[in-house]
């Protein structure tokens, strides 16, 4: 694992540390896609894969806690090649909210994580833009505080040159209409077990995606398993949020 700082204009490695290595998952991948190897969630992305070069939102009601989980679960997706791994993964984490050793548990190794803590807000926008557009950067994974759409522009494009994938976990609030996104995801935790985990996941932007249509991924915490199976539902909901910068429910934390 390493901390990155942003101090005048410049990225700076802080410290280092070893992690273990990482498995294979035998899950397909190429240049311009990738998949989690999760039928269920894969069919309903556009082309059923994640493209690359690209930013992907993770959207959650203000009240609900932030999908790190599934920001991860997608970041580690986005590293593999065929018998192999492609490059590393940045999160922006200024507060230090992250816990690196839940991070070591998905079976991501430390020594390819990269911890970026940006000062102020300003900073932090051009680090992220600098990481999207690194081409040794695999998964770039931020909660932009302040997001213009100059800037989610700016963040897209980047990616486009990079090559890499941009996850941005975003409030689904008044701020929520301000995207430049290939694909955006409502993320809400569902009632589990003491021992597994559940979020329901749904697609309510991707152009040729299958948008409206959600899944389950549930994380079994004693065996680290992970299963996700679809959820039917109507669909006239997610044509709503599609359209729609945020809900009612969403409004009332805003």
């Amino acid at each position: 694992m390493k901390v990155l700082t942003c101090h005048n204009g410049q990225l700076h490695a802080a410290h280092s540390e070893c992690g273990s290595e990482f498995g294979e998952f035998g899950v397909k991948a190429s240049e311009r896609s990738f998949v989690t190897g999760f039928v269920a969630l894969d069919q309903v992305a556009p082309n059923g894969a994640f493209a690359r070069g690209a930013v992907h939102e993770l959207l959650a009601i203000p009240s609900h806690p932030s999908p790190f989980f599934v920001a991860l679960f997608l970041a580690k997706a986005s590293m593999i090649q065929p018998n192999s791994l492609r490059g590393a993964i940045v999160w922006c984490d200024p507060q230090g909210k992250l816990y690196p050793p839940a991070v070591a548990a998905m079976g991501v190794p430390l020594d390819r994580l990269f911890l970026l803590r940006p000062k102020t807000i300003a900073d932090e926008n051009w680090a992220i833009a600098e990481c999207l557009r690194c081409r040794g950067v695999s998964a770039t994974i931020a909660s932009p505080r302040k997001l213009s759409r100059i800037e989610a522009r700016r963040f897209q494009l980047a990616a486009e040159r990079g090559k890499g994938v941009g996850i941005l976990l975003r409030p689904y609030d008044r701020t929520a209409h301000i995207y430049a996104a290939t694909t955006r995801w409502l993320v809400a935790p569902q009632r589990g077990l003491r021992t597994v985990q559940r979020w329901r996941i749904e697609l309510i932007h991707g152009h040729g995606g299958q948008v409206g249509d959600a899944v389950i991924l549930e994380h079994h915490r004693e065996t680290n398993r992970i299963e996700i199976h679809p959820q039917v539902h109507s669909g006239h909901q997610a044509q709503q949020l599609a359209d729609r910068p945020f809900s009612q429910a969403a409004r009332a934390t805003a």
